[in-house]
């Protein structure tokens, strides 16, 4: 079953990992409200990357102005920016880089164990998946292919 998971897990990382390379092309983000520059920016080094417009789409009818009065479902664009730039494909790469190595210290021995889990003295016999992993799996519960027997325990 770990053999399955870590597959299944590595493909996820890969698709991830392919996806992000393609926007990965000029550093860390960084996001700048409208009050800096006159509008909501979302920049990278070579300042490339998107101006975003908002429009509050159940207020605004398009045959008339934008109204003063924003509905509550009004989307926020400096929530968006700052959400953007806090998950920049630089980030990205690196915690896939790092789930990696979780994946590479968690290897399940000759008896069916994970003999990094097994070593701690408080975790003894621990049945691959170990934890480590069924909560890696766990944050990619969405993707196509994810099993729940592979769920935390």
């Amino acid at each position: 079953m770990t053999h399955d998971l870590t597959v299944w897990l590595d493909g996820v990382l890969d698709r991830i990992e392919q996806q992000t390379q393609v926007v990965a092309t000029g550093g860390r983000w960084h996001y700048s409200g409208s009050d800096t520059i006159g509008a909501w920016t979302l920049y990278d080094e070579h300042w490339s990357i998107a101006t975003m417009n908002v429009y509050d789409t159940k207020a605004y009818n398009y045959s008339e102005r934008m109204p003063a009065a924003r509905n509550p479902d009004y989307i926020n664009p400096d929530a968006i920016g700052q959400h953007a730039a806090q998950n920049d494909p630089t980030r990205v790469l690196h915690r896939i880089a790092i789930d990696r190595r979780i994946i590479a210290a968690h290897p399940v021995g000759e008896h069916g164990y994970c003999t990094n889990c097994w070593a701690d003295s408080q975790v003894r016999s621990v049945d691959a998946p170990c934890p480590t992993l069924r909560l890696l799996a766990a944050a990619h519960d969405t993707e196509p292919g994810y099993r729940t027997e592979w769920g935390p325990q």
